[in-house]
């Protein structure tokens, strides 16, 4: 059980500042909306990894996918610009970086 919250503190550690210097001038408040989103969707894939209903690839990749547009769109609707190339490149570039971490530290 602890492995699920070492995983969600290297992911946040690593999510939160990849966000954050996307949104110069907001870059609190979208740190703190990707650490409430990342936090959601890491343990909701972790939830759904455990129990492996589909196979582990396929659960990860949908999981990943999900995670990538639902912490996008929370992006997009906490930022004062509304811009959803920015939300969804922030996404993508921050779950990126966390699940290349992932890979080489598991």
């Amino acid at each position: 059980m602890s492995f699920l919250w070492i995983g969600l503190a290297i992911t946040l550690v690593v999510e939160v500042p990849i966000v954050a210097a996307f949104y110069r001038g907001q870059r609190v408040r979208m740190a703190i909306a990707c650490a409430i989103a990342t936090s959601a969707t890491n343990l909701a894939l972790n939830f759904l990894l455990a129990r492996r209903t589909f196979t582990f690839d396929r659960t990860l990749l949908v999981g990943e996918a999900a995670a990538l547009i639902a912490e996008g769109t929370v992006y997009f609707f906490v930022a004062t610009d509304r811009d959803w190339r920015r939300a969804l490149t922030a996404s993508a570039a921050a779950n990126l970086a966390s699940f290349g971490v992932g890979l080489l530290l598991f």
